[in-house]
């Protein structure tokens, strides 16, 4: 039963019995009024009043290098759990997290899974240079997409410049923090999880897909521009058109048992398609697969956290599919070895794959591609299997499924720490060193995309390409704290401070080789392109920071 806006309800033909009523609200405490005796055919006014829920003053937050009580928060703080990430098909906790934290802005530049939007914090940072929160993964500068997000515990949001005081410069526009999950105290669990998903595109253009149709509305749109005193002689440039073509392609619109293609005298193909291109590259459904397995266990001086994950999702495009592979491994323990001193690890191992189909004509994107060269007017095949033209420049190129890119991204992280207790444990001293390496590899392919306009003849589409190109980009990270921190209460005061050090050095190197003329379509090894072309690329950087700070 739920009460009106003043709190009043009513039950009503109830039979004669004793009743418990409990009564509950959001910041309140539940109560229960027992054994009410209630006799047919009465009325009976039962008042309940409800104390305050103090209690979540007391939930323990994750603000910079430590932790604090709700009560004792002086900045601004948002805090999630991870229970906002459970039971969803997600590639990455970037998407998950959209609309859950109050004034936490994530806005994707496009759906791929691979995309890591910026964390913007209360919107507009500044004009012109615009500004991201730094993202910390258990103290750790990291990548969010690449993050189980099955081991998420909490998400932190720092709003203010308090931020800048613990960071420096690089929090200026706050801090996201994301700590993971640790095992339950004497107790040993084993869970695991296999969720299946279906997915389908949430807005697919609705185009003009009658050919005839769309054939009469580029007539009309080309006389008006010319000032009607020019026929268009093609529809751009795959596709011939004349007043003699639009006559005839109407009485075969009015009749479906006409073929749609013919030859004309010289042997060049004439279309009278009725072609949805979009149908042709998107799928209807797309599916996605997460199988996670997680042990962990405890005891009175060690705990340990496992868990695998592997994410499938199958691609969105038809044909040449964009398929997305990430795997997770993370595994954490502590030993307290000594009354006053816990030793801890923390290990993660994330790896990604992605495939990104390319389009070469024009060297645009297929939608560019598609918005000149998509007529529904042509078709995808010619009668003896050969791409049109206008295929070629659009979706015939991804059913020719050889033009894209390869990205794989590897990072291994491993983090060790340590935890020391001095004075009845009011003072605490931490340290941690922290490795990761990352590195990244591309390999892009373009080749030629053949079609033909007459039977017999093929020609292509991308003749200025024809190269690979292998990309490898890898950083060296290496970080590491040691901070304390001193909390007590004098009176009904509560006082605590702390003091530490932070230093990091992050070394990046990248190499790039690419050649053209590869001596067949099916190449995949820069030893088979004799090209003229040869193009090489490198980079260093060396950075360095470090900073002192007091809270």
């Amino acid at each position: 039963m739920v009460a009106d806006e003043t709190g009043r309800f009513a039950f009503y033909n109830i039979p004669q019995d004793h009743y418990n009523i409990r009564a509950r609200f959001v910041g309140f405490k539940a109560a229960v009024v027992s054994d009410i005796p209630f006799s047919a055919d009465s009325t009976l006014h039962v008042e309940i009043v409800l104390s305050a829920e103090n209690n979540s003053l007391d939930e323990v937050v994750v603000v910079g290098y430590g932790k604090q009580k709700k009560a004792n928060l002086t900045g601004a703080v948002a805090q999630v759990s991870g229970k906002v990430l459970e039971d969803r098909s997600l590639p990455n906790i970037s998407q998950g997290l959209q609309g859950m934290v109050p004034n936490l802005n994530l806005v994707p530049q496009d759906g791929k899974p691979t995309q890591s939007p910026s964390f913007n914090i209360r919107g507009n940072t500044s004009i012109g240079q615009g500004g991201s929160a730094l993202v910390l993964i258990d103290g750790v500068q990291g990548d969010p997409s690449l993050l189980n997000p099955n081991d998420v515990a909490s998400v932190t949001v720092l709003k203010d410049a308090a931020s800048s005081a613990i960071y420096g410069a690089r929090a200026a526009y706050g801090v996201v923090l994301i700590t993971t999950k640790t095992p339950k105290k004497d107790r040993v669990s084993i869970n695991y999880s296999a969720d299946y998903s279906s997915k389908q595109p949430t807005v697919v253009p609705d185009i003009v897909d009658n050919g005839y149709t769309y054939a009469t509305m580029f007539d009309s749109a080309w006389s008006a521009w010319n000032d009607y005193a020019q026929t268009a002689q093609n529809i751009n440039k795959t596709q011939p058109f004349s007043k003699a073509y639009l006559e005839e392609y109407k009485k075969r619109n009015a009749d479906p048992s006409l073929p749609k293609v013919e030859t004309d005298q010289n042997g060049n193909y004439v279309y009278y398609g009725n072609t949805n291109w979009y149908d042709l590259l998107y799928k209807d459904y797309l599916g996605a697969t997460s199988q996670n397995l997680s042990i962990s266990g405890s005891s009175e001086k060690t705990s340990f956290y496992l868990t695998g994950r592997y994410y499938g999702q199958g691609g969105l495009f038809r044909y040449n599919s964009d398929d997305y592979h990430l795997y997770n491994l993370t595994g954490k323990g502590t030993v307290q070895v000594l009354p006053w001193l816990q030793i801890t690890d923390n290990f993660q191992f994330s790896s990604r794959y992605y495939h990104n189909p390319l389009n070469v004509g024009e060297g645009g994107s297929i939608w560019r591609n598609l918005a000149d060269e998509g007529h529904p007017s042509s078709m995808l095949f010619n009668p003896d299997g050969t791409l049109t033209f206008s295929a070629a420049y659009t979706v015939g190129d991804f059913v020719y499924g050889k033009n894209g890119i390869d990205m794989t991204k590897t990072v291994i992280r491993n983090t060790s720490g340590f935890v020391a207790a001095f004075l009845n444990n009011q003072l605490h001293i931490h340290g941690d060193l922290t490795f990761e390496n990352t590195r990244e590899d591309q390999k892009q392919i373009r080749v030629r995309v053949p079609y033909s306009t007459t039977e017999g003849v093929i020609a292509y589409v991308g003749t200025a390409y024809n190269d690979l190109n292998q990309d490898q980009y890898k950083t060296d990270y290496l970080a590491t704290n040691i901070y304390g921190d001193y909390e007590t209460h004098l009176g009904d005061h509560y006082l605590k401070a702390m003091v530490g050090y932070n230093y990091e050095q992050s070394v990046y190197n990248a190499f790039s080789a690419g050649r053209n003329g590869l001596i067949y379509a099916d190449a995949t090894d820069l030893n088979l392109a004799l090209g003229q072309s040869i193009n090489t690329g490198g980079g260093y950087e060396n950075g360095l920071f470090w900073v002192a700070f007091t809270g």
